[in-house]
């Protein structure tokens, strides 16, 4: 049982144990991104209140998927279950693969680039960047977080024995790591070496419990936010974890959600959210206004998983049913919708 303070178990493993694979070819396949952080530009709003009006807003200017990479397999290239998508530089992305134990690194075009796998990494369920450039991994099994090097080599890791089923992991500003557990029902900041700072929402009072909070992301504007898929509804902490608002709720109208999963924003704090069994995407403005569904079913987006909003604002979408096993990649133009409804 988790004390009133507890004290995660920080081990250094500072081995390299996972197999690299890699293309010919890296610097014909990448491209560098604009260096500014994402931005969707979206403005003259008409607000009309009410979710009943309307059924389906789609993002006019986010239509057609630019590309699909990924198929259900084993193989490099192929994922059976693909949780979480990771933006890096120079246009790559981290797919993690739960099923399939191993993260791989896939080019700009698609193309797998390295895989990241060995006993190391079972059940791996998302990633996020560190500021030192390594990234760190949840691991469903192992019941932690750990920290690897883009070279591969695991470096350290945090949480075991405190942690029952870490998912969501992202760093914040002062560079601590962020972790959702859906077992616990709970949200928890740690330090840069690990250690435990304090839970976020107050399990007395209903609106702040979670139920299976599955993926979190740090806004621009320093928000934490959180996918509580088992109340159906995102909720919206600022730095320091003090609540400031639920959106959404269980349904399947504008502004509603069922059982949301991977979570992102741009640079004006809007936030983008995987509608996981509506099968769409959907974008809020940070104070929790429904703006619009940026991709749905007609994209070919079914049961979306984890999402990620790229610098030059390629928005990289987990899909295929159930178990997602292909990547769907669109542009974000979103300039001018004319409606969105208040939740």
């Amino acid at each position: 049982m988790v004390g009133r303070h507890p004290q995660t178990n920080v081990g250094y493993i500072n081995r390299t144990c996972v197999e690299v694979y890699q293309t010919p070819n890296e610097d014909s396949e990448t491209s560098e991104e604009d260096e500014h952080p994402a931005e969707c530009i979206i403005d003259h709003l008409a607000v009309q209140q009410g979710l009943d009006k309307f059924d389906n807003l789609p993002c006019d200017d986010i239509n057609q998927c630019m590309r699909t990479f990924g198929k259900k397999g084993k193989g490099v290239g192929e994922f059976q279950d693909a949780t979480d998508v990771t933006c890096m530089p120079r246009g790559k992305v981290l797919v993690t693969d739960m099923i399939n134990s191993r993260i791989q690194l896939c080019l700009k075009n698609g193309n797998a680039y390295a895989v990241y796998k060995g006993e190391e990494f079972p059940e791996p369920w998302a990633t996020c960047l560190t500021p030192s450039g390594d990234f760190a991994m949840t691991s469903r099994k192992r019941k932690c977080v750990i920290i690897v090097s883009q070279e591969g080599e695991i470096l350290w890791s945090f949480g075991t024995g405190y942690f029952e089923c870490p998912s969501g992991v992202v760093t914040n500003k002062n560079h601590d790591f962020i972790v959702s557990d859906v077992f616990t029902n709970r949200v928890s900041i740690h330090d840069k070496s690990g250690q435990f700072i304090k839970y976020i929402g107050n399990p007395k009072i209903k609106e702040q419990q979670f139920s299976k909070p599955r993926y979190v992301c740090v806004s621009v504007f320093n928000d934490i936010i959180v996918s509580d898929s088992g109340h159906h509804c995102i909720k919206i902490f600022d730095e320091n974890g003090h609540y400031l608002r639920s959106v959404g709720r269980f349904g399947k109208m504008c502004g509603q959600l069922k059982t949301p999963y991977g979570i992102c924003t741009d640079n004006l704090g809007h936030v983008l959210v995987a509608d996981h069994y509506n099968n769409r995407v959907s974008m809020f403005t940070r104070d929790g206004a429904f703006m619009c569904h940026v991709v749905d079913e007609q994209h070919g987006v079914i049961h979306p998983k984890g999402i990620a909003l790229s610098n030059d604002l390629d928005l990289y979408i987990t899909t295929g049913n159930l178990k997602a096993y292909e990547i769907k990649v669109f542009k974000l133009k979103c300039t001018d919708p004319t409606v969105i409804a208040n939740v």
